[in-house]
């Protein structure tokens, strides 16, 4: 009987075997269920997408600003190197240049200043008028002292000083300070036999000046052709004129007192 329920036990002991390595039935509720998270598909929100965007826009707009602020220091540098040609007697090069300027920027108001003097510099006096001119037109009035002072040297140059006086006192009207034009139209006055607008024009550009050679050089002219001859030595020596000069400005002296003989100008 023994030998009889040996299988039958061991039937049994599979049986049990199985049920402990069968897997638990997840609907059974004994073990918990484990729930993995789901990806995020979206990397930014919108509110966060329109503000990068914002901040996109406004590198962009620094850049824009940063390209505009180059080149205007570039355009400033450029006709300060031209100015400075002027001024040291290098007025074609400068017309070069200007060239090469307003081809790269176009030309400007400032630019057509400078070429206006360039162009009288070089004595090409017809096409410095037309350009002087076209800086007339416009409200833009106060930025025309340097313009009337332009054509009233140009006015000089060709000899016409009733033109020239007429400019030149536009220029001072516009620019009160403007010292050159003070001492050009102190000269033109000079020049035409006016003595006390010659002298006090002058007087005004000498102390605006502190005392510049040149315009006290006009100073001891005026002294010379008015017979003031103190005042005139005077100048000569705090000058230290040499013998050549003293005599050089004597002789120029005595070329515009025969000029108002002939003219039949009072002094």
């Amino acid at each position: 009987m023994s030998t009889c329920l040996l299988p039958l036990a061991l039937a049994a002991c599979a049986l049990s075997q199985q049920g402990a390595n069968k897997a638990p039935d997840p609907a059974s509720g004994s073990e918990s269920t484990v729930n993995y998270p789901s990806p995020n598909v979206t990397t930014t929100t919108p509110s966060q997408g329109a503000l990068i965007e914002a901040e996109r826009r406004e590198l962009d707009r620094e850049d824009e600003e940063t390209r505009k602020a180059r080149a205007e220091r570039e355009k400033n540098l450029h006709l300060k190197l031209v100015q400075t040609m002027i001024e040291q007697d290098n007025a074609y090069a400068a017309l070069a240049h200007l060239d090469a300027y307003d081809q790269k920027w176009g030309s400007d108001r400032q630019s057509k200043q400078l070429r206006a003097d360039s162009l009288r510099k070089t004595s090409q006096l017809d096409q410095a008028e037309l350009v002087y001119k076209s800086l007339l037109g416009g409200n833009d009035q106060v930025k025309s002292g340097p313009v009337w002072y332009g054509l009233g040297k140009v006015a000089i140059e060709r000899g016409d000083l009733k033109s020239a006086a007429t400019r030149l006192e536009k220029s001072i009207q516009v620019d009160p300070l403007n010292i050159n034009a003070y001492s050009d139209l102190g000269l033109v006055y000079l020049l035409e036999g006016q003595k006390e607008p010659a002298y006090n024009t002058l007087m005004k550009a000498n102390q605006l000046a502190s005392g510049d050679a040149k315009i006290m050089a006009n100073l001891a002219l005026w002294g010379l052709v008015f017979d003031d001859f103190n005042m005139a030595m005077d100048i000569a020596d705090r000058l230290q004129w040499s013998d050549n000069t003293r005599n050089q400005v004597m002789s120029q002296a005595n070329s515009i007192k025969r000029r108002f003989d002939a003219k039949g100008n009072a002094r």
